[in-house]
């Protein structure tokens, strides 16, 4: 078997505007799909595009050999774009073999350890957001009425884990630029840290003993993390998610040595090397990837393997499409570290007609079908339905420019 083309799908999306997919076709008539979802959609395309000579002829079960590559003919220039473009080439190839073998993609990884996939998902502020305008969704981000709503229909629907950000994260914050649009500092306030706890303490009482909490601050400087970790410590958190930029390990080493609450990173880091140089600093306590941003699913499962050896769960950042959500669930189910999975809930309306039958969602927990592949395909007229804006994504529409 040979791959004889390669072609980028680009549609409209949630959080970063758009989503980005990878198809690809054989000489024996087999499609695969894959995905590389991240922030300027129609670079990461291009670069999908540029990457096709190197793979057009080769076998795609020789998924090891590709991915490296790829990776060869880019390493001068390496960087997220042409990360997220191999990721969406090589999670395609597995769709291929899954279904070359009629098997599912989790039964050539060793089959599952979990037979459903764990989930969380947003509380003030995030997915949650996705579908309001712009004072709505900055009103119910940080509106304790807004959170006691969704606190219950979360613990109704059996939502085992929520992720919420500190308070005040889409305001302005006094610059001349909204703080979503330009960060010119990475340092928080007394305020901001006081009504920040405030908000966990809330959400806490809402949500109860039986439901995990994490916090996502998405990179602060040392002072402005350790101040903000002191005020949240007594609330017993799953995890403290890039309390620094991930940038610069001396800093997070810092950073550990300030707090007990465990430490989640880092869903913008791209290789093994990357994470292996992570996990030596000793400063993680969960480990956080995203399978669109690194590589693929090969990668995924070295690094899940390199973290399971310091005795260190995995949890993967996922705020992609349905498509990614189906494929990283299938990784997951065969990671005997992985303790869940972020999931967009809402999202917008034409998710799952975007693929060839729903993402089956019970308990907070996601279910996958026995169907070889990824037991989805995507629906590319759908899709085409829903062409890429920039100035329509759903957070740039309501001037938050993610």
């Amino acid at each position: 078997m040979k791959i004889t083309k390669v072609e980028p799908l680009l549609g409209q999306g949630t959080v970063v505007g758009s989503w980005v997919l990878a198809k690809v076709t054989t000489d024996e008539g087999i499609v695969g799909y894959g995905e590389g979802t991240r922030h300027a959609g129609p670079v990461i395309s291009e670069a999908i595009s540029w990457l096709e000579p190197y793979v057009v002829g080769m076998n795609p079960f020789d998924t090891e050999t590709i991915y490296w590559k790829m990776y060869d003919r880019t390493q001068y220039v390496w960087g997220a774009v042409f990360s997220c473009a191999i990721s969406a080439i090589e999670s395609a190839l597995w769709d291929i073999m899954g279904k070359a073998v009629d098997k599912p993609v989790y039964d050539l990884l060793g089959g599952k350890v979990w037979d459903r996939v764990s989930l969380y998902t947003h509380i003030g502020g995030g997915s949650q957001i996705n579908l309001m305008g712009v004072e709505e969704g900055i009103r119910a981000a940080d509106d304790f009425g807004a959170i006691a709503e969704r606190a219950k229909d979360l613990k109704n629907r059996g939502f085992s884990a929520v992720k919420t950000f500190p308070s005040g994260r889409y305001q302005s914050r006094g610059t001349t630029s909204a703080f979503t649009e330009f960060k010119p500092s990475l340092q928080m306030g007394r305020k901001v840290v006081l009504e920040s706890a405030a908000k966990l303490e809330f959400i806490r009482e809402q949500v109860g003993d039986e439901v995990e909490i994490a916090v996502d601050v998405h990179g602060l400087n040392v002072m402005s993390a350790v101040r903000l970790a002191k005020a949240l410590e007594p609330f017993d958190l799953l995890w403290y998610e890039e309390p620094v930029h991930p940038f610069n390990f001396a800093a997070l080493k810092q950073f550990r040595s300030e707090t007990t609450i465990p430490i989640a990173m880092s869903e913008r880091l791209h290789t093994i090397h990357e994470y292996g140089e992570l996990l030596d600093t000793k400063a993680v306590d969960i480990l956080m990837t995203d399978l669109q941003w690194n590589g693929g699913v090969g990668q995924t499962k070295k690094i899940a393997a390199m973290a399971e050896a310091h005795y260190i769960p995995v949890t993967l950042h996922n705020c992609n499409s349905p498509l990614a959500t189906i494929i990283n669930a299938h990784v997951a189910s065969t990671m005997p570290n992985f303790i869940n999975m972020e999931f967009m809930d809402p999202d917008v309306p034409w998710r799952d007609d975007v693929i060839t039958e729903p993402l089956q969602v019970e308990n907070g927990q996601l279910i996958l079908n026995e169907k070889p592949g990824w037991g989805v395909d995507i629906n590319e007229e759908v899709l085409a339905q829903h062409p890429y804006d920039r100035a329509g994504g759903t957070y740039e529409a309501r001037g938050l420019n993610y």
